[in-house]
């Protein structure tokens, strides 16, 4: 059932994209602190700012294009608070003469303190300012480690070396490095595991939770709770064992002794064949996954895989309907355009059962990890095949991809949209940990062969390097978005 209209479904998208942004920088910025880090900014999205506040050291800032954000951190780029010799500035001091406030220009608050010309400024080690007073004299003042240059009403504070990233040891700058897309892995363990505590976690053991209408294991009597210990006299101990001995067995019947209630019973069942995706290539798309049973084709049951293979073969290169099965015998129908992408359907033997799930808070604490584990490997796997896919671009999909995806998943319900959304965090956390300049993982190799050779790689070339790592991931962007557009609108 849809849970939105479009307007709801637009806001879904931003809601989605907004956490996932906020909690892989709340990672830069938690570490960044604890390793006392002056963070400028915290900003959600790029462009003009559309909201901001300042709390305490660092301005919170909403801007307006929701692709990113960041977390401006102290030496990460060249310093601009830096004052010229020469420079006339008005200074503003506490009770013992500490500078607190440097305004460099005449306009902003006029009527606050003292006008004086700077000799020399050092802002980040001795935290002194040497000027020239009005009658000539030479004053040299402290400068307090959390004073502010106020121009034109903007103030932006001073960082002495000690809160700069440069200064910190190298495991402190790995860890707030790697702490975005650490948190971005947790936060997928933790929708996991609300998932879990709302969906129920699969059971190990081969018990019974729903039994398909009319399918062979409801005419053979069976029913949820059941549990199955023995197939054609042989012990069973998981529904994975089950499943194996149901594929094996083929659609001959089948003695299966279970456990109801305390009691034993023996029933017969003839397993049915039945039809499923067993791969597809179209990737832009969330409602068609391998495993899917299909029942139909343009609205013609399917009974047999030669059947479903020649209504593919008579649709080549056209649009087609197939119908799957979904939770509890629910079935869909979905679109699949098999003039862009493949599609081959394979056959098995079921019986017409889903796995009972436990819904308790500990098999969901468990299972949450689990499942994060789970899908990082099939990201890892996924990434593999790119290097021997004829036309990677048709695996991977960009800003304009992810947003429709997103978006269908918000129409599917608030299940669909959580696990989406875990799947993006994960995705997002393995992306910026590839070693790609510009990225997390980019910044981690520098630190890695600064590790090997003893002395950190010049600030002004790693900057160029990242410089042109952006430029060239921005390229590629495009050319994955226009390919995007191609797919989903153009084609």
């Amino acid at each position: 059932m849809p849970m939105l209209g479009s307007l709801g479904t637009i806001l879904a998208i931003v809601l989605v994209f907004s956490v996932l942004v906020f909690v892989h920088e709340l990672g830069h910025f938690l570490f960044a602190r604890r390793a006392g880090i002056l963070a400028r900014e915290f900003a959600i999205g790029f462009g003009p700012k559309l909201f901001a506040f300042k709390p305490g050291e660092t301005l919170w800032t909403i801007r307006l294009l929701p692709l990113g954000g960041y977390v401006r951190m102290a030496g990460e780029e060249p310093e601009t608070t830096e004052l010229k010799e020469g420079q006339r500035v008005r200074l503003l001091t506490d009770e013992a003469g500490t500078v607190t406030r440097i305004y460099t220009d005449a306009s902003t608050r006029p009527d606050e303190g003292f006008e004086v010309v700077v000799r020399r400024a050092d802002f980040e080690r001795g935290l002194t300012l040497v000027a020239e007073g009005p009658d000539g004299e030479s004053l040299t003042f402290p400068v307090s480690p959390k004073a502010e240059l106020i121009s034109r009403g903007e103030a932006l504070m001073i960082a002495p070396f000690d809160r700069q990233f440069g200064s910190k040891t190298l495991g402190q700058r790995f860890w707030v490095l790697f702490a975005g897309p650490l948190f971005n892995l947790l936060l997928a363990a933790v929708i996991f595991t609300a998932l879990s505590l709302m969906n129920g976690v699969p059971k190990a053991e081969p018990e019974i939770g729903f039994v398909v209408p009319s399918s062979p294991a409801a005419e053979a009597g069976l029913k949820p709770g059941d549990i199955i210990r023995a197939v054609n006299g042989k012990p069973i101990s998981s529904w994975e064992a089950l499943q194996a001995i149901i594929s094996q067995n083929g659609t001959v019947p089948m003695t299966v002794d279970i456990e109801r209630d305390g009691r034993e019973y023996r029933v017969e069942v003839a397993p049915k064949p039945v039809i499923y995706i067993e791969a597809l290539t179209h990737t832009s798309q969330i409602e068609l996954v391998p495993g899917d049973e299909v029942v139909a084709i343009d609205g013609t049951p399917l009974k047999s895989l030669n059947q479903a293979q020649a209504l593919l073969e008579q649709a080549r290169g056209k649009e087609v309907t197939l119908t799957v099965v979904r939770d509890q015998n629910r079935t869909i129908d979905v679109a699949y355009d098999l003039g862009k992408y493949a599609l081959t359907l394979g056959e098995t033997e079921r019986i017409g059962v889903s796995q009972a799930r436990d819904h308790s808070v500990i098999a969901a604490v468990i299972n949450g990890p689990k499942e994060t584990l789970l899908w990082i490997e099939r990201i890892f796997a996924a990434l593999g095949m790119l290097f021997t896919s004829h036309n990677p671009l048709n695996q991977v999909g960009g800003p304009v991809a992810i947003f429709k995806l997103t978006g269908d998943a918000a129409e599917r319900g608030l299940s669909t949209l959580l696990f989406w959304t875990a799947l993006l965090s994960v995705n997002l956390g393995i992306f910026n940990l590839l070693p790609i300049p510009a990225l997390d993982g980019g910044r981690l190799l520098f630190l890695g062969i600064e590790a090997v050779r003893g002395r950190p790689i010049d600030q002004a070339k790693e900057s160029l390097v990242h410089l042109i790592g952006f430029a060239l991931l921005l390229f590629l962007i495009l050319i994955v978005t226009w390919n995007d557009i191609q797919k989903l609108f153009l084609g």
